[in-house]
This record gives C-alpha cells, structure tokens and sequence, in this order.
C-alpha cells in the first residue's frame, strides 16, 4: 500500500509536470504509473477478495483465480494508456511544443527515485510473502513451495511494472538532458514512444 500511495503522488506530479512544461516523455512517464496505480488498487482488491472468500465453498478450486484475473485486467488497461501515449506522441512530433528542461528534469529524476524506492519495497514485500506463503496450506502445496517458492503474479506484475516505470524514468531523463544540451527536442516525443512500448 505504501508503493501504492508513492506512485499515486509520483503520477500526478509527473502528469501535471509533464503538461505544464511540455514534455511528452515525462508525460509518458506520468501516464505509465497512472496504470499502476490502477494496477496495484487491482492487486489489492484480488488479494483482500480472495482472502475473504478463501473459504467458501462456492470457489470449488479456490480464489487464485481472482489474482490471475487482476493481472489480466491490469494488462489491458495498461495496453489501452499505451496506445493513447503512442498517438500523442506522434502528434507531438508532427507538431513539436516548447519545453521547459530544468523544470521537467527535476520532476523526471524525482519520479526514477520513487520507482526505486518502490521496487525496493516490492522487492522486501515479494520476499516476505514467498517465506510466509512457505509454511502455510495442505502438506503436498508446503512441500511444492517450500521446494519451488510461492509464484504471485499480481506481486511480480507489480515489480516489474515499477521496473519498467524506472526505465522510462531513466529514458525521459536522456531525452530532456540531450533537448537542454544538445537541441536534440525530437527525442523527447521519441521516448514518449519508446515509453509507450515498453
């Protein structure tokens, strides 16, 4: 919940950042944790469901089917917001805008900072939730994931979302440093692109 709350905050700032100063890559940026925060509410709500439901016989195979189907759901919405950066992007490129570099530097590094914080967190968090996840169930699940660990999607889905906003963190803070130094404005549209992408 804690990354929850640092990627919320990160977004907004980077999103109204992004539109003030007129960078598209922070933008991307901004708009790429606004999917996370809609995927960490997800993987939340799959996990207090499931354990609130983890007993009721109407779930003749249990609830893990609801955590899988919060990743499914995250995935598409993340597809969806990357598109719509894709088409804004291109727009920005066909018609360049004026950015303000200092300005959207400091927010874009202050945005990488918070996705490694909040990796490191997930990181703990996973860790934590394999060794419990160890000692609990029938004896044939102990021995499988005491031997081969507990596999969370939705946890591991939101470690990699967090890594992959690090990198696109790192990308717009390339394409602002080279449009300030070099000229280079292009690329910042670029990245939201490449942003995108990823």
């Amino acid at each position: 919940e804690y990354v929850l709350i640092l990627t919320a905050v990160t977004m907004l700032v980077e999103i109204i950042a992004g539109s003030v100063y007129g960078s598209m890559a922070l933008l991307a940026d901004g708009w790429h944790m606004g999917t996370h925060v809609a995927a960490f509410m997800i993987t939340i709500f799959a996990y207090r469901f499931a354990r609130k439901h983890a007993n009721n016989p109407a779930y003749a195979f249990g609830t893990g089917k609801v955590s899988v189907l919060g990743g499914f759901s995250s995935s598409v919405a993340l597809g969806v917001v990357a598109l719509i950066m894709l088409i804004e992007s291109l727009l920005r490129i066909i018609e360049p805008q004026a950015i303000q570099f200092n300005e959207a530097i400091f927010v874009a590094v202050l945005g990488l900072v918070i996705n490694l914080v909040s990796a490191f967190l997930l990181k703990d968090h996973q860790h934590d939730h394999v060794y419990s996840h160890s000692h609990v169930g029938e004896q044939d699940q102990k021995h499988h994931e005491s031997k081969h660990g507990h596999h969370d999607h939705n946890l591991k889905a939101a470690y990699m979302h967090v890594l992959a906003d690090a990198l696109t963190s790192v990308l717009a803070i390339i394409a602002l440093l080279s449009g300030k130094y070099f000229g280079w404005n292009w690329l910042d549209p670029l990245m939201g692109i490449v942003g995108g992408l990823i």
